[in-house]
């Protein structure tokens, strides 16, 4: 096949990269894979922590809550269990600080009345940090303001049962609530549990803060399993959050690490120098490449398989080649919205989720939702194009041809480069 295409995508360097400006989507250099970063957090590898998200009434992002992932806060267990998750809760969280806590979004701490009572919450403390914790007594509540006049922010939980918070209730900056409960009439953000349908949502404050599987498409247990759940971390991470958040995933999970490793290292990188550990790495990429790589991760997984490895790929020669015609001429939001819509295309089949739990659950863009969701939009209408090269359907391929104004001949050539371009990523998940 000859091309003629007057903006080819090559293979230079630069990595993942789509810029609205007619720059190269791919890669270059083939470099080393160097998988030995030493572990500094090797104490953790068994206590898996999730950042569960936090939403407003629009179902923005605005915050997180820090949890053992898989583990409730089921209170009839016993204490003997209860203390020990407490305990890998609060490594957990000693670990994400020592380095400092990164980005602008709050983080909320379930703390026992003990741990209250106990040094740690200053000695970890952080601007970033809310310490929830259920105060049931005039000693938890003397103690719980006491720290909150030395700098500390805290969430009591309000008890219908028990009035000493609510009576308190001018002292909160916030106020955890059951999704259940009637709403107080307090000046305090809400922080609103258990939401699991638009009822109980529409009861709240718009200001409140709204956490349960309406808005964060949580599933139910046993419907993935412990790696689908890690996986589904990164990707939510991944779209998301700052280089420094992705950071601190790996080092709770440095078993990730060297496959992230040997993607950055590979063309799909395309690093001008090897990095020596995955925060060299995440650093030499730069917020998007990073970002792009550990979505690649999160789709293959740790130890990929035939057809984690198929979907992976799939998805990369999609978003390169939707960018690609988004510059070209093709209507969309823009190639950067272009390639992550493809990029996240496999991501149902790769998760075993539907798209809408998806959807929810990574907090994905009105665009973004629309294209995975197959709704009518210029960015679906992109996917379906790059369905039908795959299924070299010759009939659909010349009407959108004719519907986008962009010869068919460069459409053929946009998706020959972006498979061959993403073949590159085969070799870093073996």
């Amino acid at each position: 096949m000859s091309s003629d295409d007057p903006t080819p995508s090559r293979i230079v360097g630069g990595g993942i990269n789509t810029s609205e400006s007619e720059q190269p989507v791919v890669v270059t250099q083939m470099l080393g894979i160097d998988s030995s970063d030493p572990v500094r957090e090797e104490a953790l590898r068994a206590r898996f922590l999730s950042f569960d998200p936090l939403f407003d009434a629009a179902s923005n992002l605005v915050a997180h809550q820090l949890v053992l992932r898989g583990r409730g806060a089921d209170i009839e267990a016993p204490p003997e269990l209860r203390q020990m998750e407490e305990d890998m809760l609060l490594t957990g969280l000693y670990s994400l600080t020592q380095d400092g806590l990164s980005g602008d979004l709050s983080l909320l701490v379930r703390i026992s009345t003990s741990v209250l009572f106990s040094d740690l919450p200053q000695e970890l403390n952080h601007r970033q940090l809310i310490w929830c914790v259920a105060i049931d007594n005039e000693q938890h509540l003397a103690r719980a303001l006491a720290l909150q006049d030395a700098g500390l922010v805290f969430c009591p939980t309000l008890n219908r049962n028990n009035a000493v918070v609510q009576d308190s209730a001018s002292a909160w900056r916030y106020l955890a609530c059951n999704a259940d409960d009637t709403p107080p009439a307090v000046a305090a953000r809400l922080i609103v549990e258990g939401v699991r349908h638009a009822r109980s949502q529409a009861r709240w404050p718009r200001n409140a803060w709204f956490r349960g599987s309406f808005f964060s498409g949580d599933t139910q247990p046993g419907e993935i399993n412990h790696e689908q759940a890690v996986q589904l971390d990164l990707l939510a991470i991944a779209l998301r959050e700052s280089v420094g958040t992705l950071a601190q995933f790996f080092r709770l999970n440095p078993d990730m690490a060297p496959r992230l490793l040997a993607i950055a290292n590979s063309q799909i990188g395309g690093l001008s120098r090897p990095a020596e550990s995955t925060a060299h790495a995440l650093i030499m990429l730069g917020p998007q490449r990073a970002s792009r790589v550990a979505v690649l991760l999160a789709l293959a997984g740790r130890q990929p398989s035939d057809a984690t490895r198929h979907y992976a790929i799939t998805a990369l020669t999609r978003a390169l080649f939707m960018g690609k015609i988004t510059r070209l001429g093709a209507p969309a939001e823009s190639a950067a919205a272009a390639f992550e819509i493809g990029l996240l295309s496999t991501a149902p089949h790769a998760l075993s989720l539907p798209a809408e739990t998806l959807i929810r659950k990574l907090g994905l863009s009105a665009t973004t939702a629309r294209a995975l969701s197959s709704h009518p939009s210029p960015e679906s209408a992109l996917l379906q194009l790059a369905y039908a090269c795959e299924n070299n359907d010759v009939e659909t391929l010349a009407s959108y041809a004719q519907q986008l104004d962009i010869p068919l001949h460069q459409i053929s050539v946009a998706y020959l480069d972006a498979l061959i371009a993403a073949s590159e990523l085969d070799a870093a998940l073996h």
